[in-house]
């Protein structure tokens, strides 16, 4: 089993960042909401205040990616909040939800790893159609070989001319079969179970996840709304490989397991079990991290090696779309860390 707890390589010259580091200014000073958080200065938990702060005079000039806002822990401990302002579309403070779209699918791969903690779950190959007999279309050449690991990686071949298991393609009917599941062998919906077993040991209260309106029952693949600091709440329990203040909320197995490549995909990142595996490069230092990713470059980054979680929330398409966030975390908030 891959830990994704990477080595780095030893220490490197940098690259010169885009935008100039200006002097430390007190940017990005998180707000006291009393959500549990603790909170520090950036340079009290090994950042480069400077460079975060040459990040956040580049968004606010334009310069830079579009993002509604930045939130970065490390070591455990808040030390950077920014949310950021444009005209005609929805404002962000720390007290606003956030739409995580398809980070919704990470929160439901924790779930199925509190499933087999529980006994619930018992064999990850086992068909599907053992705990959906029922269910519509499964019947189909090949369908009947669907296992719930195929559809952890997006490679149940739903709606394509595939066998199981050959290749990755993004489907989120895969991950609304995976709450049907859930809800099969717990008879509760997603945001039950997340309500009880994530969201409840970990003070996040402020929830809204959307249900279709014709059933009721939350989706799975989306429609999951939390602050940006809850998110960041998300990000370190898998950072903790499951533990919470000393409780273990889901086995560091399990996390090790979703958060490993199991795929390759079309992308430049590989994919686990709902969790997008990735890394990022600086000079010949290597920096592997995994992330919940969604529409609108919604982005919770999780990077062992650096003891760091990272959030990213955005409403529009940023003129930088294929990766916006991603030159943020490249350009500044790693280069923050690895240069201080």
């Amino acid at each position: 089993m891959r830990t994704w707890i990477g080595v780095i390589a030893a220490a490197c010259a940098f690259a010169s960042s885009p935008v100039a580091a200006a002097p430390a200014s007190g940017c990005g000073i998180p707000h006291e909401i009393h959500d549990g958080w603790a909170m520090s200065s950036p340079d009290k938990q090994g950042l480069n205040a400077a460079l975060l702060c040459a990040m956040d005079e580049g968004i606010s000039g334009g310069k830079l990616a579009d993002v509604d806002d930045i939130v970065v822990i490390r070591h455990g401990v808040l030390v950077y909040e920014r949310y950021y302002d444009y005209p005609h579309q929805m404002n962000y403070d720390p007290t606003t939800r956030h739409n995580g779209y398809s980070m919704t699918k990470s929160v439901v791969s924790l779930l199925v790893g509190i499933a087999m903690d529980r006994g619930l779950i018992k064999d990850l190959d086992a068909p599907i159609s053992s705990y959906l007999p029922d269910y519509a279309g499964l019947g189909a050449s090949d369908k009947d070989r669907i296992t719930l690991r195929h559809l952890l990686t997006m490679s149940a071949g739903l709606g394509a001319e595939r066998a199981p298991g050959v290749s990755f393609q993004y489907n989120n009917a895969e991950t609304e079969l995976i709450g049907t599941i859930l809800k099969k062998i717990t008879g509760k919906g997603v945001d039950v179970l997340a309500r009880d077993s994530i969201f409840a040991p970990l003070g996040i209260k402020d929830v809204a996840w959307y249900k279709t309106p014709v059933s009721g029952l939350p989706t799975s693949a989306s429609g999951l709304s939390l602050r940006p600091r809850d998110w960041a709440k998300i990000g370190q329990l898998v950072l903790n490989r499951g533990a919470w203040q000393g409780k273990q909320i889901v086995s560091a197995s399990w996390v090790d397991q979703s958060t490993a490549e199991h795929i390759k995909t079309t992308e430049p990142h590989s994919y686990g079990y709902q969790w997008w595996v990735g890394r990022s490069q600086d000079g010949d230092r290597t920096i592997e991290w995994a992330a919940a990713k969604g529409f609108n470059s919604q982005k919770t980054i999780i990077i062992p090696a650096l003891d760091m979680v990272v959030v990213f929330n955005a409403g529009r398409e940023s003129k930088h779309m294929v990766a916006p966030e991603l030159d943020l975390l490249d350009h500044y908030i790693l280069p923050a860390t690895l240069r201080n």
